[in-house]
């Protein structure tokens, strides 16, 4: 159906985190083959802008970015379905990007798979780059990867992916998204490009 572009504002929060792991190195413990297949865990890798930091003040980084985005990924696509709320999906974000997330929740979230039995994820992954003065971060963008499959009630599954960035500002209790621009495809034939605060337009 070719592809349109929206850009918005809206509103919102709340959110409980609990997503797999933020670190590129852990090892999975072998599938039963009799399990269904279970969601991919998140992987996070930093590409530039840690290059003044030790090796544990940038794992600690990749840790509370990876906090960030797990609690994103569990509220707005994975948990449990159907459901039919998503807005707690940006508790992660600032008030204004929370604002602008709220109008594109369509596009920032599984809300378009609503009825939908599971989710669960096939593909995982961030790229990080810091903005550091010295050896201070003061903010960052996370270039994603977050691929999904959706089983449907009749039996269907539907691939859901969303690419593109999520900025990060640096505060004491670790990072916030304060915007993003990411082009998402529902599994309908239409992809949407979305991102914070600079209106609409098609």
């Amino acid at each position: 159906m070719g592809l349109r572009r929206l850009r918005a504002a809206g509103a919102v929060v709340v959110a409980s985190v609990v997503l797999v792991a933020a670190a590129c190195t852990a090892d999975e413990p072998p599938e039963d083959p009799d399990d269904s297949p279970r969601s991919a865990s998140l992987r996070v890798e930093t590409v530039s802008g840690a290059d003044r930091l030790d090796e544990r003040a940038r794992v600690d980084l990749e840790g509370e970015v990876g906090e960030v985005l797990s609690q994103y990924l569990v509220d707005a696509f994975l948990g449990d379905f159907p459901r039919q709320r998503f807005v707690q999906s940006f508790a992660s974000f600032t008030s204004g990007a929370a604002e602008d997330a709220t109008r594109d929740i369509d596009w920032l979230t599984a809300a378009t798979v609503q009825d939908a039995t599971s989710v669960r994820a096939t593909e995982l992954e961030a790229r990080l780059s810091f903005l550091t003065l010295g050896r201070t971060v003061h903010g960052g963008t996370a270039h994603v990867h977050f691929a999904f499959e959706a089983a449907m009630p009749d039996g269907s599954t539907r691939p859901l992916v969303l690419d593109g960035s999520f900025l990060l500002e640096a505060d004491d209790g670790g990072f916030t998204i304060f915007g993003y621009e990411v082009s998402f495809d529902n599994g309908d034939g239409e992809q949407v490009e979305v991102d914070s605060g600079t209106g609409a337009a098609s």
